[in-house]
């Protein structure tokens, strides 16, 4: 029977090995919460488009994100009916104002989306059934995951948006953004009473649904040649990236989190070959005498890199269940979209083994010194 001698090794000294289970595993939560942050910034980055039901999205050539779209002429959206594959068109207008809190009277930054009730923009039918109720003039669904700040959300709470009055009918779910920590669906008649700068003739996004069989990327090419230079179509797909990218990549939010992964890496590498180290200049004289004693370098080289997959792997299972709790807290208390999902567990197991690789390989420099001869 062999002897267990890596788990031995990591566990001659239980405080030491303890210690170490901590650096690491907090290493490992940190590279969780950091993936899980970056993903819920994808989900957020989109979390309006999300909900609208399109294939090809007309925005104007100036739309940079969703708080900046610009607009287009709606006779010249209204054209795009004749092209072949183009099934139904809806006319979307969005605008940030402040909304006041009924309760502290502070004012927050809310997103407003206006549709024609008669339409079917949103990919939720319930949703869609509900827009009656905004008809009526000054009417308003709010987001049931508004931040707390935004005061008491429920059908019946009337408030002012940009000084308007606004009356609340109902609620949806969709879930904070980047632009605002809340929204409200409306109609276009409100919409423009409130945003008087806005105009019926002037819709921020086009929502272009296609016959089944039809390419969406055929149909935003004619779109586009058709509209141009007035306003250009995109397919659903790359208008999703588009706005993921420019929050993930032109502002800061996904650099922040993408520098806290390699940190976190770095952090856990540095740990996990402390570790090793100590333990390899601990043992010098043992692995040396394994090595008089006729054993083979990659013997002496494997126990240490199990050593090192012990610390990993046992620091991993808990960081893993504590990091399910932190999940848990955050999107409960924060209202942050974040969500553990086998993809995010394969790429925090890859990023530790790769950690778990350099330590290792490190701290083998010290052991490829020892020499046998060095016992006498």
């Amino acid at each position: 029977m062999k002897t267990p001698l890596s788990w031995r090794n990591a566990w001659h000294n239980k405080v030491r090995s303890l210690v170490a289970l901590c650096g690491i595993m907090f290493a490992i939560l940190l590279i969780f919460m950091e993936l899980g942050f970056y993903g819920a910034a994808r989900t957020n980055a989109i979390a309006v488009y999300d909900m609208l039901d399109f294939d090809v999205a007309v925005v104007s050539p100036e739309c940079m994100y969703l708080g900046q779209l610009g607009d287009f002429p709606r006779h010249r959206f209204e054209e795009i009916r004749s092209i072949d594959g183009v099934e139904s068109l809806s006319p979307l207008w969005l605008q940030v104002g402040r909304w006041r809190n009924s309760d502290t009277r502070e004012d927050w930054d809310m997103l407003a989306i206006a549709v024609e009730p008669s339409e079917r923009p949103f990919r939720d039918s319930a949703l869609n059934g509900r827009l009656p109720e905004v008809a009526m003039h000054d009417r308003a669904l709010s987001d049931a995951v508004s931040r707390s700040e935004y005061g008491i959300l429920t059908a019946g709470v009337g408030s002012e948006l940009v000084h308007h009055r606004i009356r609340i009918v109902g609620q949806f779910t969709m879930g904070a953004g980047f632009v605002a920590g809340s929204a409200i669906i409306t109609s276009r008649q409100t919409f423009l009473d409130v945003f008087q700068e806005a105009s019926h003739e002037r819709p921020n996004i086009g929502l272009v649904k296609i016959a089944p069989g039809a390419s969406p990327r055929k149909i935003a090419s004619e779109i586009t040649a058709q509209m141009s230079p007035v306003a250009t179509a995109l397919t659903r797909s790359d208008f999703l990236k588009n706005e993921q990218a420019f929050w993930l990549r032109v502002k800061p939010i996904g650099i922040m989190f993408q520098t806290g992964v390699l940190v976190a890496v770095v952090t856990g590498t540095v740990v996990l070959y402390q570790v090793l180290v100590a333990e390899v200049q601990t043992r010098l004289r043992e692995y040396s005498t394994l090595k008089a004693l006729g054993y083979h370098d990659r013997f002496v080289y494997s126990v240490v890199v199990r050593q090192g997959l012990i610390y990993s792997w046992l620091a991993f299972i808990p960081a893993f269940f504590l990091s399910l709790l932190l999940y848990l807290l955050v999107r409960m208390k924060a209202l942050v979209p974040i969500r553990m999902d086998i993809g995010r567990v394969g790429a925090v197991i890859l990023l530790t083994s790769i950690m778990c690789l350099c330590a290792t390989l490190l701290s083998l420099r010290k052991l490829k010194t020892s020499d046998p001869a060095d016992l006498f």
